[in-house]
């Protein structure tokens, strides 16, 4: 029997530097043969690091982190790890940004090109000679901004703006956007508009039947898009006992097109709790789920024969 295609899956890594170190070395740990990412690859946040009385102070969540003024790198790499992006200012500059939305987003649309172009330079240094692909998508949560660092990378390919080939028998097709969600975030689109492109992108595949399907948001009405219900104030709401009250918020358009096309396989990220597996016809669908903020890269371990998906393990580390 032939060797399988073996993807290695991840998706909302969020500016995690230590989980995107972890699924660079995915390439040998299970020597996989293309590392897939599903979106959401940026910092959600900006934290500004600042001189006071001869050192350098990043707060972070109401704790004071601090470095000697010549070992400032130590503490960036330190809020990298902790998915934020760092940010030498001063008191003043950062209070002026605070109070104008506008520049503030500005200043992390400049920063977050920068910091994914130092993520792909280190993965480009630690692959070496390896074959592996490394495929790179954008999410909801990922400024347009960032596909000029990835394109302009030597390594990298980006999965957003074409269809890739996998390999002799799989294509691959991705949707980087997500439906509306309570945060109006940089990628969104209306559920007519999210059918549109995907009938549209399947109508150019030649081979629906072993295509993949990676789709940032997962389909509605699955196991794979469950999330708390959140009030008008944004505030999860909680069951008599106790816990959240979870609610659908997957995509309508997703559900419909992974139904109708049937590929072989969809890849999902978004919605960080519902990590799993499910069945919609003949397609397998996976969300790989997302531990981010605990440092844990969760992922998806994917053989593909040439007409079936071998295995589909999910992966913790």
């Amino acid at each position: 029997m032939a060797r399988p295609t073996r993807i290695l899956f991840v998706a909302d890594l969020h500016g995690s530097a230590i989980c995107w170190r972890k699924f660079v070395n995915g390439a040998r740990v299970y020597r996989a043969d293309i590392l897939l990412v599903g979106g959401d690859v940026t910092a959600k946040t900006v934290t500004p690091v600042v001189e006071e009385d001869g050192q350098w102070v990043a707060v972070v969540e109401g704790a004071r982190r601090t470095a000697p003024r010549d070992d400032v790198e130590r503490l960036e790499a330190s809020l990298r790890d902790g998915a934020t992006i760092p940010y030498r200012t001063t008191r003043a500059e950062w209070d002026e940004l605070r109070e104008h939305p506008d520049r503030l987003d500005q200043l992390f649309q400049r920063l977050a090109p920068i910091e994914v172009g130092r993520w792909l330079s280190w993965a480009g240094e630690r692959l070496g000679a390896d074959p592996t692909r490394l495929l790179v998508g954008l999410g909801n949560d990922d400024p347009t901004v960032v596909e000029s660092a990835v394109a302009a990378d030597g390594r990298a390919e980006l999965t957003d703006n074409a269809v890739l080939r996998l390999d002799d028998h799989h294509e691959l097709a991705t949707l980087a956007y997500s439906n509306p969600t309570p945060w109006h975030t940089y990628r969104e689109l209306p559920e007519d508009e999210i059918a549109r492109r995907l009938d549209a992108t399947a109508s150019g595949l030649d081979h629906l039947e072993t295509a993949v399907f990676n789709i940032h948001v997962p389909p509605h009405s699955t196991p794979l898009d469950l999330a708390p219900r959140l009030d008008a104030n944004l505030t999860k709401v909680m069951a008599p006992g106790g816990e959240p009250e979870l609610v659908h918020v997957g995509s309508t358009a997703v559900r419909a097109a992974l139904l109708r096309h049937q590929p072989l396989l969809g890849l999902h990220g978004h919605i960080h709790e519902s990590r799993g597996t499910t069945g919609l016809g003949r397609t397998l669908a996976v969300n790989c789920g997302s531990a981010y903020t605990e440092g844990t890269l969760l992922g998806a371990l994917i053989d593909l024969d040439a007409d079936r998906v071998r295995a589909a393990v999910l992966t913790s580390g």
